[in-house]
């Protein structure tokens, strides 16, 4: 049977599907709106910093620390961001693909922002509403995680390298 896995050959995307994008780009969506709303909540000023900083963080941070180096630059990948780091900066060397993957420290804060905002909210009102809220956010970090897995890093080219794959053993097909 492990001989039948060896066999098999394995499936990469030169570009990835337009459905594939728009089911991540709903998840991402939702958190981000999510912590548009409960920054918005907290005070007015947290949404626009949350926002400028998540806008800097994705058309700066990620096309440079990984988009330049990925084989996806300049097509779509799984959240379509490798067309648009293709308009903005030059392809790099493949061959350093995980040289910038330590910078990615600066996209964490937009998904645990809000959830750290939730659990403020919670402890300031003592709700079930924020209680709802922090839980339901995150099943939704976790669903985006199982769907990156299971449709985008599954069939993505750069998966035996990229060090954010945790799943780079015989368990990938």
């Amino acid at each position: 049977m492990e001989t039948e896995k060896k066999d098999k050959p394995e499936i990469c995307f030169p570009e990835y599907p337009i459905a594939f994008i728009l089911g991540r780009l709903i998840f991402l969506s939702i958190i981000f709106g999510s912590g548009v709303y409960v920054f918005y909540l907290l005070k007015t000023e947290l949404s626009f910093i949350y926002v400028f900083y998540s806008l800097l963080a994705l058309s700066l941070v990620l096309p440079l620390s990984r988009c330049v180096f990925c084989s996806y630059h300049g097509k779509l990948c799984n959240v379509g961001w490798g067309k648009v780091a293709g308009y903005l900066f030059p392809k790099r060397s493949e061959d350093n693909f995980t040289s910038g993957y330590d910078y990615m420290l600066f996209i964490y804060p937009i998904w645990l922002f809000p959830l750290l905002g939730g659990l403020v909210q919670l402890a300031r009102f003592r709700s079930l509403f924020w209680l709802g809220f922090s839980l339901v956010y995150i099943l939704v970090l976790f669903l985006e995680k199982v769907y990156l897995k299971n449709s985008g890093c599954r069939f993505c080219s750069q998966k035996k390298i990229c060090p954010g794959v945790p799943f780079n053993s015989k368990k990938i097909n």
